[in-house]
């Protein structure tokens, strides 16, 4: 009876665990890197399926997606799935690639600001394909911009998601666009931001 009686226990704890475990697999393969990099404002992951993007849009009111990926990264039917999901949702799709450089390049940047820049734009979602390097890299600028943070402190908050080695390359990033968007500001100081 004592046997029985702790199999059953042994039993319903791997049961539990196998549970928990498949929803943490599910969560983390379904909604690719998500994260809340701002509450109400600014949320961050990799490039996601139809179900997951709507659900995002829906439940954090995303009036916004940028994607970060360039034309060959994703399929044609991806692309098409993303626009579809978000104009579905009733939300602005912007893709604008970006650089993945340690340097800051004005004229790339340009669109990107202009983003950053848009108040109807947020609350916005921002993606590259897996959702690390140029996400950061984009979470920076807007850290800089529009949170008055340095590169240093943005960068201490955000997930590396297990590529430490991409860190270095967006801690570079991170430092070079912190003195852009000083020296920015200095040629322009009545603007108080970079615009």
């Amino acid at each position: 009876m004592v046997r029985r009686w702790q199999l059953g226990i042994i039993t319903l704890f791997l049961a539990v665990v196998t549970g928990i475990g498949g929803w943490i697999y599910y969560q983390q393969h379904h909604f690719k890197h998500f994260a809340v990099h701002e509450p109400g404002k600014m949320y961050r992951s990799a490039w996601l399926g139809p179900d997951a993007l709507s659900q995002i849009i829906e439940t954090y009111q995303i009036r916004a997606v940028v994607n970060l990926c360039n034309p060959d990264e994703m399929t044609p039917q991806q692309w098409d799935e993303e626009r579809q999901t978000v104009k579905g949702a009733g939300a602005m799709l912007y893709a604008v690639p970006l650089p993945n450089s340690v340097n800051v390049d004005a004229k790339s940047w340009e669109p990107h600001l202009a983003i950053i820049n848009n108040p109807d734009n947020y609350p916005m979602l921002v993606h590259c394909q897996h959702g690390v390097t140029r996400t950061s890299m984009f979470l920076t600028a807007y850290d800089i911009l529009k949170r008055h943070k340095t590169a240093a402190d943005s960068l201490a908050v955000q997930p590396t998601f297990g590529h430490e080695r991409a860190d270095v390359h967006v801690h570079t990033f991170a430092d070079n666009f912190e003195k852009f968007a000083h020296e920015r500001v200095a040629a322009n100081p009545a603007a108080g931001s970079v615009q």
